[in-house]
């Protein structure tokens, strides 16, 4: 079993490669031709959709990203800077959401402060 979480992905880390290049072939089509060395697991787009649609993808990217490589961290950043909104998101303490939970449910304590209940007088 992996440690990848949801990232797993047929027992590799889904966020681990470089992306790739494209080249022209003799007749002028393009072709991608994926990194010697480290091909890139899971395509830009499903790494996108992922971290725009599950609190669980975002938590284990942020769990998972400072084990990566610098070179994979750096294809990771370029591809969060095509989406601002996603790079907040993740880049959110993964505390916040029950840091508001928790205080919303304080304030809506009654405290008394004055009178019979509560107070100093």
């Amino acid at each position: 079993m992996s440690n990848y979480g949801y990232w797993n992905f047929e027992g590799r880390n889904g966020l681990a490669g470089l992306d790739g290049t494209w080249v022209e072939t003799d007749g002028g089509v393009p072709v991608y031709m994926p990194h010697p060395t480290n091909p890139a697991v899971l395509q830009p787009e499903v790494i996108l959709n992922a971290l725009a649609s599950s609190r669980a993808a975002r938590a284990a990217f942020n769990r998972i990203y400072p084990t990566l490589s610098q070179d994979e961290q750096e294809r990771l950043d370029g591809l969060l800077d095509t989406s601002p909104n996603i790079r907040k998101s993740v880049q959110a303490d993964s505390n916040a959401w029950n840091d508001r939970l928790q205080y919303n449910a304080v304030r809506s304590i009654p405290v008394h402060t004055a009178g019979k209940r509560g107070g100093g007088n």
